[in-house]
């Protein structure tokens, strides 16, 4: 258990430093106005729709499996997400369990390779990268977290602890946040940690935070 949110909260400490790091070096001038930063999410999905109201109205069968119950939207399709791995044997692992339950679910990859900023942005690119990457690292930590509340290795205080580290985190990253960069989707998920935040976590709670952190980095706007 300890071994569990020492982990997390390492992390969230290595993800304080990336933006320190980041805001040193955020002056560097360049003319390519493209980040480099590459992801890999593998979604395990109960169904897609083309439109996020009928993507809702499924969301509390798949709560009711222990699923996020989190829609995503991948391309022009929704999918209500069960939850987010990062490997795809992982995640074909669970959609076959999942299957043998009776809830049949797919797996779907999303990526990113690269963004392109606004030419308003581009001073900024390194503090954006650094920010990118915390987020990422918040997004494993979710997923740990969630494990462990599954298999009984921390408790809900514990897990309570790793959600105010991450808030925390997130507002550190909402004061240095230049030009209103990420400033929607930071705001967003502070709000979604004040949400399940109490005297009792639900691991697909945890695993909802997760997904909605992969989204931010998925669809994030910078425009």
């Amino acid at each position: 258990m300890k071994r569990s949110y020492k982990f997390g909260l390492t992390a969230i400490a290595a993800a304080a430093v990336v933006l320190i790091v980041a805001a040193i070096i955020a002056a560097i001038p360049s003319c390519d106005n493209r980040i480099y930063f590459s992801v890999s999410y593998y979604f395990v999905c109960y169904k897609s729709a083309d439109d996020a109201h009928s993507a809702a109205s499924v969301s509390s069968t798949v709560q009711s499996y222990g699923g996020a119950g989190y829609i995503i939207k991948i391309g022009t399709s929704y999918y209500v997400t069960v939850a987010c791995y990062y490997n795809e044997e992982d995640a074909q692992s669970v959609c076959s369990s999942l299957g043998n339950e009776g809830l049949s679910c797919r797996m779907v990859e999303a990526l990113t390779e690269e963004y392109k900023l606004p030419a308003s942005l581009s001073q900024y690119k390194s503090n954006i990268h650094g920010a990118l990457t915390a987020l990422d690292q918040l997004g494993i930590i979710f997923y740990q977290t969630a494990n462990s509340l599954d298999s009984g290795e921390i408790s809900t205080s514990a897990a309570q602890s790793v959600l105010d580290d991450a808030c925390s985190t997130l507002c550190g990253l909402l004061k240095n946040n230049q030009n209103n960069a990420l400033h929607a989707e930071i705001e967003y998920l502070i709000a979604l940690v004040d949400d399940i935040s109490g005297s009792y976590i639900y691991a697909r709670e945890i695993r909802a935070l997760q997904v909605a952190v992969c989204d931010a980095i998925l669809n994030v706007n910078f425009n």
